[in-house]
């Protein structure tokens, strides 16, 4: 770890500990001090080693020595003004695969994807955003690129007003011998403005620009062409009769998919926004649209959603979008018999190619059904069915993502109790199928999984002492080849001490089948030691064990491995 990297980890244990003893001081002097402290921090150390025979091909699974400290904060000053802070940093410089890890600043550091630092003043209806963070905007603009850098929200009576600007994505230089393609940095601009509640009704104007910097590496990135895009969206979403709520967006974006293209573009709606954004021949524009209306009452509740997002859009403030689509779902859940069967569920069709842009299409049903029964006191059952599918357009073949998941799950569950004992048993069947578009073999590779498991739980009520049994079953039919494993566990644990100290154990044994090889075993030993040294501060001892002895599928091959893991947690 870099001295800088050194000198940041310090001074946020310090600073984070600071506050604790701060406020430890305070509630000792004055229980109603105007300064409060709420949140958890956490410090949290790993140690990881591990041996082999006859596997020299093995990596390891964890970095030899893992430090990490945790946050979750609000330092509140009064009624209406705090601070909340989120921290989670750690020492190890993963953005980088390189054969000498280069030397990072203090600001490399806090930018590091590896760690993530916020702090959020908030006065009221104003809330400021410094360093990592999110911008959840709409389904159609933003919400799940994380960017570092500073934003501000607004919202006072019912004018809205947003706004965010940072660095989504760090350059990275390639590097062919190391299979890095490296990527330009990126960095993105939100804003929207309207009326009504931020987590309420309201209708907004939304704006989401995204630009790579070209000249952000000296090597451009392999398969990779620099990007700029801006979309642009109304939304709205609004309650009627208290119990339907509607949401409804239009959006529209031009995006250019190289930067480096030098040829011309002639579309007049195209290039009334070169003002705005790079515009050349690589430059497409389209539009999406989202609608969706629910109602909800006491027992049972009913809703729709229609979709549709044009091949040529992008909202870019997402990584991933399936585009040249067409959705309808419906979605719809009821309560019955005294609410002892709940039943919830969706069903859609989704279909693509709708230009006759693509040399196939298909028409996919998109479903998830969940119902849970209680069938007596003692028994219940849960069933879950889902299926989902997901496609890109990418023309380049090691870009293109093609999958479809199928799965059923039956857990039962039956609890009885005794003047002394609690028992309680759960088993659990799963059926999963999974296709996938494999990029090397450019075909589809289907795997197929079927898990049986049962667990018996047994807690002592004249002692606090809990055993717990597990039995699993796993058939794995693979591309790669098929496997079958088998499962046995036991766990126990122990409070002492006025339930203050908690020691426990787990065993696990397993073989694993592969057909035409001999059976590989494995064995796994944790011990674990919880101590609560006040009521809010605890510490945590965790070792794990784990022995690997191989069949004539890796001959004479062994690996043992060790996991210390020690934490301490202050609640606040």
């Amino acid at each position: 770890m870099g001295r800088n990297v050194q000198i940041v980890f310090t001074l946020l244990l310090c600073l984070l500990m600071g506050f604790h003893v701060s406020k430890a001081q305070d509630e000792k002097e004055d229980k109603k001090s105007p300064i409060q402290v709420t949140g958890s921090l956490g410090f949290y150390y790993d140690y990881y080693s591990y041996t082999q025979e006859n596997y020299a091909s093995f990596r390891p699974r964890y970095p030899e020595n893992l430090l990490r400290l945790n946050a979750q904060m609000s330092i509140n000053f009064g009624k209406h003004f705090s601070i909340p802070i989120s921290v989670n940093v750690t020492n190890q410089d993963v953005i980088y695969n390189l054969p000498s890890v280069p030397e990072e600043s203090a600001l490399d550091y806090i930018q590091n994807p590896a760690n993530n630092i916020s702090i959020n003043p908030k006065y009221k209806w104003a809330q400021g955003f410094f360093g990592t963070q999110t911008p959840m905007y709409t389904p159609l603009t933003t919400g799940d690129i994380p960017i570092f850098g500073v934003g501000l929200e607004i919202n006072p009576g019912k004018f809205i007003l947003s706004a965010a600007v940072g660095k989504s994505q760090r350059a990275i230089e390639p590097d062919i011998l190391l299979n890095v393609p490296g990527a330009y940095e990126q960095s993105i601009i939100t804003a929207r403005i309207g009326v009504g509640k931020i987590e309420g009704s309201k209708f907004t104007i939304n704006v989401v620009r995204v630009r790579d910097h070209k000249n952000s590496v000296l090597a451009n990135p392999i398969g990779i062409e620099p990007i700029e895009g801006l979309t642009i969206s109304p939304y709205a979403e609004f309650k009627v009769f208290k119990k339907l709520n509607i949401r409804t967006e239009t959006a529209g974006s031009i995006f250019t998919k190289d930067l480096f293209n030098n040829g011309v573009i002639d579309e007049d709606y195209i290039t009334a926004v070169e003002d705005f954004i790079t515009v050349n021949a690589s430059t497409t524009a389209d539009f999406s649209h989202n609608t969706r209306i629910d109602w909800k009452g006491d027992k049972f509740q009913l809703g729709g959603e229609v979709q549709y997002i044009g091949p040529g859009f992008l909202p870019v403030g997402y990584r991933f979008v399936e585009r040249d689509i067409l959705d309808y779902k419906v979605n719809t859940g009821m309560k019955l018999f005294d609410n002892k069967v709940n039943f919830t569920g969706s069903f859609g069709i989704r279909t693509n190619n709708l230009n006759d842009t693509k040399l196939s299409s298909s028409e996919r049903i998109i479903s998830n059904a969940n119902l849970f029964a209680q069938v007596t006191e003692s028994f219940s059952v849960n069933l879950n069915y889902s299926n989902f599918g997901f496609k890109n357009d990418a023309n380049i073949l090691n870009q293109r993502i093609e999958l479809v998941n199928n799965s059923i799950t039956v857990s039962p569950s039956y609890t009885f109790k005794t003047e002394k004992y609690m028992h309680l048993i759960t088993g659990n069947v799963a059926l999963t199928s999974f296709e996938q578009f494999d990029v090397v073999s450019n075909a589809f590779a289907k795997a197929e999984n079927t898990t049986y498991s049962i667990n018996y739980n047994i807690s002592f009520l004249e002692k606090p002492l809990s055993i717990g049994l597990q039995g699993i079953y796993l058939e794995n039919q693979l591309p790669t080849g098929d496997f079958t494993m088998l499962n046995y566990g036991l766990i126990a644990s122990y409070k002492m001490l006025d339930k203050k100290l908690t020691p426990s154990i787990g065993f696990n044994f397993a073989h694993v089948d592969v057909p035409g090889f001999t059976t590989d075993y494995r064995k796994n030993l944790n011990l674990r030691l919880g101590y609560k040294l006040t009521k809010k501060l605890q510490c945590k001892l965790q070792y794990r064990y784990t022995n690997f002895r191989y069949g004539n599928s890796k001959p004479g091959a062994a690996l043992d491995q060790n996991r210390v893991q020690f934490s301490i947690q202050q609640r606040f």
